[in-house]
């Protein structure tokens, strides 16, 4: 009996985690509700609208977006993981508008003009090149129409993420340095850099704001196997590491965690960016 053949790609790495993130999508949006429920206001969707979400994953907000369109509008929840796919079709079937596609945020295969918003959030940043996912995005939005995304915050603002993978880097678990670079976590990290991209595809009124979110867990332990069970390329590293690094994985993001320990489990924060536009 052959052994599967291990994730190599992004989207094999997402697909890979799908399941965990279809059953901890709700710890996770409770977590981000602060960031999402701004974006939702960004986007300003209307009835009738036509909204594409881009790295939709399990698609979670599906059902937000379905009542806020109404009988006369149309959703299209995409990832770029066919696993995602897989995962927001089933969550999202009551829906009569809203359908789910396979679509890549860099290369969207629909024509000019096609939607009245696109949002996508903690999606913008996987993407190798940004500027020419935002230029996809723009080309498929109607003149006028809204763009509303969530990336994550520069890394020291963030030790809810940075706490694991630090301590999977220094035990060899992960190779390389900081996720910073184009297509890591990180990369959209400077609200600057974010607006100069969005406002460089030529949206305008293009407004940029920072909104802090908390990850709270029973436990640093849990915490650490959340977030190790979601992050696609991380979660492909943890499950080949040994019994004894993962220990010790977990004693070094303990360590790195201690200012954040309560009486009543872990809070550790983070910062989300919103960026929005008309294009």
């Amino acid at each position: 009996m052959t052994s599967p053949k291990p994730a190599s790609t992004p989207a094999e790495h997402w697909s890979a985690v799908a399941d965990a993130w279809d059953q901890e999508t709700d710890h996770v949006d409770r977590s981000s509700d602060a960031a999402t429920e701004a974006m939702v206001a960004a986007a300003r969707v209307q009835a009738g609208d036509r909204v594409l979400e881009l790295a939709a994953g399990p698609g979670s907000l599906g059902s937000r977006w379905s009542a806020l369109v109404g009988p006369t509008g149309r959703v299209v929840l995409s990832d770029v993981a066919p696993g995602m796919v897989a995962a927001a079709r089933r969550r999202n079937a009551r829906w009569a508008n809203v359908e789910v596609a396979l679509l890549d945020v860099s290369s969207i295969d629909a024509p000019d003009g096609s939607f009245d918003v696109v949002v996508c959030r903690m999606g913008l940043m996987f993407a190798p090149d940004p500027a020419a996912a935002l230029a996809e995005i723009h080309r498929v939005l109607r003149p006028g129409g809204r763009f509303a995304a969530l990336t994550w915050g520069a890394i020291e603002h963030n030790p809810w993420m940075t706490c694991v993978g630090m301590a999977a880097m220094v035990h060899g678990v992960v190779a390389g340095g900081p996720p910073v670079e184009p297509g890591g976590i990180f990369s959209l990290g400077d609200p600057d850099q974010v607006g100069s991209l969005v406002r460089a595809a030529t949206f305008d009124d293009v407004v940029v704001e920072e909104i802090p979110v908390v990850f709270e867990a029973p436990s640093v332990d849990d915490h650490v196997a959340r977030v190790s069970s979601l992050a696609g390329p991380l979660a492909a590293a943890f499950a080949e590491a040994t019994p004894e690094q993962l220990a010790a994985v977990r004693q070094t993001a303990a360590q790195l965690a201690a200012d954040h320990v309560t009486e009543v489990g872990v809070r550790l924060p983070g910062r989300a960016i919103l960026v929005s536009g008309r294009a």
